[in-house]
């Protein structure tokens, strides 16, 4: 556990629930922001916050983060309704938003800032290989890559001591319904055959509370700038399904191919030789582990 208290955004969504669950086992001290109704969860290190980023002013977002004793924040909120969230203009009031919470968070003396990026930052269709930070070139197409690009760049440009965790693709518990592994899982599960669109296509996907875990690690760490988080094994969709369909049983469920996608990159994989020098080995089980304990309902 480290001094001072971790100011958490997005404690409520996807990937911030299981921050907040893994920084609480780590014994941290959070101080979590919402927006709406205020969370159920309860804890004796835990402190909820009402205030809405997007539409809250800088100098009420000092007045509620002075005096809180914050050390580091991990800023996890966005946008992100899956219908939409690559293109809605909103996006770039996030942006606004995100400064308007680094700059808060410093003058009311907080050290360490983490940020959530995306790997569609990165030109991945250029990478011939996994993504790396120092190496793979910085081209996103949609207006959420663009603005998390440029929030990026904006906070790496204030200094100071920052890091922005590049997210790959996550599955998990509360995993929203009509994404990959909910689909997946929800038709194998009515005993329906199912089969992705170009199983050929290798994607990094990280297991949500592993992803957790990193994150953790890197907000109590001193690694600076753009890192990756993720497996660093990249699986083909087929073999999403082909796994899900074994485990429930049901082998014959599955319609796997080793179709491309000429619009889409065949391989988008996180290169965690950064991670792995100035974090360490990152937590990382294996697919089948992982869409097993989704299956029995265990973590």
């Amino acid at each position: 556990m480290t001094t001072g208290r971790t100011l958490l955004t997005g404690a409520t969504g996807f990937i911030g629930r299981a921050l907040l669950s893994r920084l609480l086992d780590d014994g941290e001290r959070v101080l979590a922001l919402y927006c709406r109704t205020e969370p159920e969860l309860r804890h004796p290190n835990l402190e909820w916050r009402r205030f809405d980023l997007v539409r809250g002013s800088a100098e009420d977002l000092e007045l509620n983060l002075i005096g809180e004793g914050l050390e580091r924040c991990v800023h996890a909120a966005w946008y992100t309704n899956h219908a939409d969230y690559l293109v809605h203009e909103i996006n770039r009031e996030w942006v606004a938003a995100s400064l308007r919470l680094r700059d808060a968070f410093a003058a009311a003396g907080g050290r360490r800032f983490v940020a959530l990026g995306t790997c569609i930052e990165y030109d991945s269709a250029a990478a011939n290989g996994p993504c790396r930070e120092d190496a793979t070139p910085l081209r996103p197409e949609t207006v959420y890559g663009e603005c998390k690009e440029a929030l990026f760049h904006a906070l790496e440009a204030r200094g100071r001591d920052f890091a922005w965790a590049r997210i790959f693709f996550v599955y998990g518990p509360g995993d929203r319904e009509g994404r990959l592994v909910p689909h997946v899982l929800a038709a194998f599960a009515r005993g329906e055959e199912a089969g992705p669109r170009s199983g050929g296509l290798r994607r990094d996907y990280v297991h949500v509370d592993d992803l957790a875990g990193q994150l953790a690690r890197i907000a109590a760490g001193n690694v600076q700038g753009a890192v990756n988080t993720g497996t660093g094994a990249a699986v083909t969709i087929s073999e999403i399904f082909e796994t899900a369909a074994a485990l429930y049983g049901r082998p014959d469920l599955a319609r796997p191919n080793a179709r491309m996608d000429a619009g889409q990159p065949p391989l988008i994989e996180a290169d965690l030789t950064k991670f792995r020098a100035e974090v360490g080995e990152p937590e990382a089980r294996s697919l089948r582990d992982g869409l097993a304990g989704l299956i029995e309902g265990r973590p």
